[in-house]
Protein backbone atom coordinates (compact mmCIF):
# COMPACT_ATOMS: atom_id res chain seq x y z
CA UNK A 1 0.00 0.00 0.00
CA UNK A 2 1.77 3.56 -1.07
CA UNK A 3 1.78 6.16 1.81
CA UNK A 4 2.83 9.72 1.75
CA UNK A 5 6.15 10.89 3.15
CA UNK A 6 6.54 14.80 4.32
CA UNK A 7 10.38 15.34 4.38
CA UNK A 8 12.51 17.76 5.38
CA UNK A 9 10.29 21.37 5.60
CA UNK A 10 12.24 23.96 4.03
CA UNK A 11 11.20 27.81 5.63
CA UNK A 12 12.09 30.89 3.62
CA UNK A 13 12.13 34.03 5.29
CA UNK A 14 10.87 36.95 3.08
CA UNK A 15 10.55 39.67 5.65
CA UNK A 16 12.58 39.68 8.90
CA UNK A 17 13.21 43.16 8.91
CA UNK A 18 11.75 45.15 11.87
CA UNK A 19 12.31 48.89 12.37
CA UNK A 20 15.54 50.06 11.83
CA UNK A 21 17.39 53.41 13.70
CA UNK A 22 16.73 55.34 10.39
CA UNK A 23 13.05 55.48 11.07
CA UNK A 24 13.84 58.30 13.69
CA UNK A 25 15.92 60.28 11.92
CA UNK A 26 15.43 63.64 11.83
CA UNK A 27 16.28 66.97 9.62
CA UNK A 28 14.84 68.96 11.57
CA UNK A 29 10.96 70.21 11.87
CA UNK A 30 9.88 70.39 8.00
CA UNK A 31 8.29 67.66 5.99
CA UNK A 32 10.56 68.26 3.50
CA UNK A 33 13.79 68.36 5.75
CA UNK A 34 16.34 71.07 2.88
CA UNK A 35 19.94 70.53 4.73
CA UNK A 36 22.93 69.94 3.23
CA UNK A 37 24.26 66.35 4.28
CA UNK A 38 20.43 65.00 3.68
CA UNK A 39 20.47 61.66 2.45
CA UNK A 40 18.19 58.96 1.88
CA UNK A 41 17.16 55.75 0.37
CA UNK A 42 13.70 55.13 -2.34
CA UNK A 43 12.91 52.36 -3.94
CA UNK A 44 10.99 53.42 -7.37
CA UNK A 45 9.31 50.42 -8.86
CA UNK A 46 12.06 47.75 -9.52
CA UNK A 47 14.70 50.72 -8.88
CA UNK A 48 16.22 52.26 -6.08
CA UNK A 49 17.82 55.93 -5.91
CA UNK A 50 19.36 58.03 -3.70
CA UNK A 51 17.85 61.09 -2.41
CA UNK A 52 20.42 63.85 -0.92
CA UNK A 53 21.05 67.51 -0.89
CA UNK A 54 24.56 68.74 -1.97
CA UNK A 55 24.74 72.09 -2.72
CA UNK A 56 23.23 75.55 -2.50
CA UNK A 57 22.50 77.79 -5.68
CA UNK A 58 21.45 81.20 -6.04
CA UNK A 59 18.82 81.71 -9.05
CA UNK A 60 17.68 85.29 -9.35
CA UNK A 61 18.22 86.35 -5.92
CA UNK A 62 16.90 83.08 -4.28
CA UNK A 63 18.55 80.96 -2.42
CA UNK A 64 18.08 77.32 -3.68
CA UNK A 65 18.88 73.65 -2.99
CA UNK A 66 20.18 71.44 -5.19
CA UNK A 67 18.32 68.15 -4.55
CA UNK A 68 19.66 64.95 -6.06
CA UNK A 69 17.84 61.60 -7.29
CA UNK A 70 20.71 59.19 -7.91
CA UNK A 71 19.80 55.86 -9.51
CA UNK A 72 23.13 54.37 -9.36
CA UNK A 73 23.69 53.77 -13.20
CA UNK A 74 24.67 57.29 -14.56
CA UNK A 75 21.01 58.48 -14.35
CA UNK A 76 20.93 61.57 -12.27
CA UNK A 77 17.89 64.09 -11.89
CA UNK A 78 18.44 67.18 -10.40
CA UNK A 79 16.19 69.26 -8.83
CA UNK A 80 15.88 73.30 -7.28
CA UNK A 81 14.13 73.46 -4.37
CA UNK A 82 13.38 75.94 -1.81
CA UNK A 83 11.80 76.74 1.04
CA UNK A 84 9.83 79.60 2.11
CA UNK A 85 7.84 79.71 5.59
CA UNK A 86 7.58 75.81 5.03
CA UNK A 87 6.77 75.78 1.70
CA UNK A 88 8.72 74.39 -0.81
CA UNK A 89 8.93 75.85 -4.50
CA UNK A 90 10.35 73.53 -7.02
CA UNK A 91 12.07 75.81 -9.89
CA UNK A 92 11.56 74.88 -13.62
CA UNK A 93 15.21 75.72 -14.94
CA UNK A 94 13.35 75.42 -18.37
CA UNK A 95 10.39 77.55 -17.79
CA UNK A 96 11.60 79.88 -15.19
CA UNK A 97 8.71 79.41 -13.24
CA UNK A 98 7.94 77.80 -9.97
CA UNK A 99 5.32 75.02 -8.24
CA UNK A 100 4.97 74.27 -5.06
CA UNK A 101 5.42 70.93 -3.87
CA UNK A 102 4.51 71.27 -0.30
CA UNK A 103 2.63 73.47 1.45
CA UNK A 104 3.31 75.09 4.43
CA UNK A 105 1.31 74.03 7.74
CA UNK A 106 -0.89 71.44 5.63
CA UNK A 107 -4.71 71.29 6.80
CA UNK A 108 -7.01 68.81 5.78
CA UNK A 109 -8.57 69.38 2.56
CA UNK A 110 -6.64 72.62 1.54
CA UNK A 111 -5.16 72.76 -2.11
CA UNK A 112 -3.03 74.15 -4.72
CA UNK A 113 -1.90 73.21 -8.51
CA UNK A 114 -1.16 69.31 -8.55
CA UNK A 115 -1.97 68.55 -4.54
CA UNK A 116 -4.38 68.10 -2.05
CA UNK A 117 -3.88 67.45 1.70
CA UNK A 118 -6.16 64.19 2.41
CA UNK A 119 -4.81 63.27 5.93
CA UNK A 120 -2.66 65.12 8.29
CA UNK A 121 -3.15 62.46 10.67
CA UNK A 122 -1.74 59.47 8.23
CA UNK A 123 -0.01 56.09 8.93
CA UNK A 124 1.77 54.20 6.66
CA UNK A 125 3.57 50.11 7.27
CA UNK A 126 6.76 49.26 5.68
CA UNK A 127 8.97 46.07 6.51
CA UNK A 128 11.59 48.51 8.51
CA UNK A 129 8.68 51.37 9.95
CA UNK A 130 5.43 52.10 11.33
CA UNK A 131 5.25 55.40 10.47
CA UNK A 132 2.62 57.51 12.29
CA UNK A 133 1.77 61.24 11.80
CA UNK A 134 1.98 61.73 8.45
CA UNK A 135 1.29 64.23 6.06
CA UNK A 136 -0.71 62.80 3.06
CA UNK A 137 -0.69 64.59 -0.08
CA UNK A 138 -2.77 63.29 -3.18
CA UNK A 139 -1.44 64.36 -6.45
CA UNK A 140 -2.89 64.60 -9.60
CA UNK A 141 -0.59 65.23 -12.99
CA UNK A 142 -1.49 66.58 -16.41
CA UNK A 143 -0.83 63.08 -18.02
CA UNK A 144 -3.78 61.85 -15.46
CA UNK A 145 -1.66 59.89 -13.34
CA UNK A 146 -2.81 59.67 -9.80
CA UNK A 147 -0.76 59.09 -6.63
CA UNK A 148 -0.73 59.57 -3.01
CA UNK A 149 2.87 61.04 -1.08
CA UNK A 150 3.07 60.54 2.42
CA UNK A 151 5.17 62.62 4.31
CA UNK A 152 7.22 62.52 7.77
CA UNK A 153 8.50 65.54 10.02
CA UNK A 154 12.23 65.42 9.50
CA UNK A 155 12.53 62.81 7.08
CA UNK A 156 10.09 64.07 4.25
CA UNK A 157 8.91 61.75 1.63
CA UNK A 158 8.62 58.18 3.50
CA UNK A 159 5.75 56.27 1.04
CA UNK A 160 4.04 56.55 -2.76
CA UNK A 161 1.02 54.57 -4.23
CA UNK A 162 -1.07 54.86 -6.59
CA UNK A 163 -4.03 52.30 -8.25
CA UNK A 164 -1.50 50.07 -8.75
CA UNK A 165 -0.31 49.60 -4.67
CA UNK A 166 2.84 50.53 -3.98
CA UNK A 167 5.32 52.50 -5.91
CA UNK A 168 8.29 53.34 -3.45
CA UNK A 169 8.84 53.36 0.05
CA UNK A 170 11.65 54.68 1.98
CA UNK A 171 14.39 52.74 2.85
CA UNK A 172 17.56 52.06 5.44
CA UNK A 173 21.14 51.26 3.71
CA UNK A 174 22.80 48.20 4.59
CA UNK A 175 24.37 49.43 7.84
CA UNK A 176 20.97 50.53 9.25
CA UNK A 177 19.19 47.44 7.78
CA UNK A 178 21.49 45.63 9.94
CA UNK A 179 21.02 47.76 13.13
CA UNK A 180 18.54 46.54 16.10
CA UNK A 181 15.44 44.94 15.75
CA UNK A 182 13.89 41.06 17.41
CA UNK A 183 12.81 38.92 14.44
CA UNK A 184 10.00 37.06 14.94
CA UNK A 185 9.78 33.93 16.65
CA UNK A 186 8.58 31.02 17.83
CA UNK A 187 7.71 31.15 21.83
CA UNK A 188 10.89 29.95 23.54
CA UNK A 189 13.28 30.59 20.70
CA UNK A 190 13.20 34.34 21.72
CA UNK A 191 16.00 33.27 24.33
CA UNK A 192 18.25 32.29 21.44
CA UNK A 193 21.76 34.54 21.79
CA UNK A 194 21.41 35.99 18.46
CA UNK A 195 18.92 37.12 15.57
CA UNK A 196 20.17 34.02 13.40
CA UNK A 197 19.98 31.47 15.90
CA UNK A 198 15.99 32.89 16.62
CA UNK A 199 15.19 32.37 13.51
CA UNK A 200 17.00 28.96 12.65
CA UNK A 201 15.08 27.80 16.08
CA UNK A 202 11.63 29.41 14.75
CA UNK A 203 12.30 27.11 11.68
CA UNK A 204 12.91 24.19 13.27
CA UNK A 205 9.53 24.33 15.44
CA UNK A 206 7.30 25.19 12.62
CA UNK A 207 9.39 22.07 11.01
CA UNK A 208 8.12 19.93 14.37
CA UNK A 209 4.95 21.19 14.88
CA UNK A 210 3.44 20.45 10.97
CA UNK A 211 5.27 17.39 10.70
CA UNK A 212 3.74 16.59 14.49
CA UNK A 213 0.23 17.13 13.10
CA UNK A 214 0.69 15.46 9.86
CA UNK A 215 1.58 12.32 11.10
CA UNK A 216 -1.77 12.33 13.14
CA UNK A 217 -3.93 12.82 9.63
CA UNK A 218 -5.46 10.42 7.75
CA UNK A 219 -3.82 11.22 3.97
CA UNK A 220 -4.64 9.83 0.53
CA UNK A 221 -1.55 9.96 -1.32
CA UNK A 222 -1.29 12.26 -4.27
CA UNK A 223 -0.29 10.72 -7.38
CA UNK A 224 3.42 11.91 -7.57
CA UNK A 225 5.88 13.14 -6.01
CA UNK A 226 6.14 17.10 -5.54
CA UNK A 227 6.58 19.83 -3.49
CA UNK A 228 3.69 22.12 -2.23
CA UNK A 229 4.62 25.74 -1.32
CA UNK A 230 2.67 28.17 0.71
CA UNK A 231 2.77 31.80 1.64
CA UNK A 232 2.24 32.75 5.33
CA UNK A 233 1.44 36.17 6.67
CA UNK A 234 1.96 36.70 10.39
CA UNK A 235 0.06 39.67 11.48
CA UNK A 236 2.19 41.73 14.22
CA UNK A 237 -0.21 40.31 16.61
CA UNK A 238 1.94 37.37 16.12
CA UNK A 239 -0.96 34.69 14.81
CA UNK A 240 -1.53 33.65 11.21
CA UNK A 241 -3.90 36.15 9.39
CA UNK A 242 -3.45 34.45 5.74
CA UNK A 243 -2.13 31.08 4.55
CA UNK A 244 -1.76 31.39 0.48
CA UNK A 245 -0.94 27.99 -1.61
CA UNK A 246 1.36 28.96 -4.39
CA UNK A 247 0.90 25.60 -6.31
CA UNK A 248 -0.13 22.11 -6.36
CA UNK A 249 0.79 18.55 -7.26
CA UNK A 250 -1.15 15.86 -8.82
CA UNK A 251 -3.61 14.15 -7.02
CA UNK A 252 -2.67 16.30 -4.25
CA UNK A 253 -5.58 18.11 -3.52
CA UNK A 254 -6.46 16.67 -0.20
CA UNK A 255 -2.65 16.96 0.61
CA UNK A 256 -2.71 20.42 0.06
CA UNK A 257 -5.78 21.54 2.32
CA UNK A 258 -4.59 19.84 4.90
CA UNK A 259 -1.12 21.53 5.25
CA UNK A 260 -2.85 24.45 4.67
CA UNK A 261 -5.22 23.72 7.86
CA UNK A 262 -1.91 23.07 9.88
CA UNK A 263 -0.07 25.84 8.87
CA UNK A 264 -3.49 27.89 10.10
CA UNK A 265 -3.51 26.75 13.20
CA UNK A 266 -0.15 27.78 14.10
CA UNK A 267 0.10 28.69 17.71
CA UNK A 268 1.24 32.26 18.28
CA UNK A 269 4.31 33.82 17.51
CA UNK A 270 6.26 36.54 19.35
CA UNK A 271 6.18 38.86 16.58
CA UNK A 272 8.83 41.09 15.03
CA UNK A 273 9.40 44.41 16.63
CA UNK A 274 10.58 47.28 15.46
CA UNK A 275 14.27 49.20 17.29
CA UNK A 276 11.09 51.48 19.34
CA UNK A 277 9.56 47.98 20.65
CA UNK A 278 6.71 48.34 17.70
CA UNK A 279 5.33 44.83 16.52
CA UNK A 280 5.40 44.53 12.96
CA UNK A 281 4.23 41.71 10.53
CA UNK A 282 6.12 39.21 8.67
CA UNK A 283 5.88 37.18 5.39
CA UNK A 284 7.66 33.67 5.55
CA UNK A 285 7.02 31.27 2.18
CA UNK A 286 7.37 27.45 3.49
CA UNK A 287 8.12 24.66 1.09
CA UNK A 288 7.13 21.00 2.01
CA UNK A 289 8.10 17.88 -0.30
CA UNK A 290 6.09 15.51 -0.54
CA UNK A 291 7.11 11.60 -1.78
CA UNK A 292 4.63 8.60 -1.96
CA UNK A 293 6.22 5.11 -1.38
Amino acid sequence: MKRTIFLLLVILPILTFGQSEFCDKSFGESYFPLEIGFEKYISWGSALYVERVTEKIDVDGKEYYKYEQDFGNGTIYDLLLRNQNDTIFMYNEVKKTESILLIARPQKGINWNTGKVAEIDGAFETPYCNYENLIVVENKYSNGEKEKRYYKKGLGLVAITNKKGIKGICLPNKEETESLFVPMSFIGCENEPNKEEITECTMKAIHSYVIEKLKTKNIKPPKEDGILKYKVKIAKTGYVSDVETLNSIAGGNQTRKTIKSIIESLPKFNPAKTADKKAVGTNIELSIPVKTK
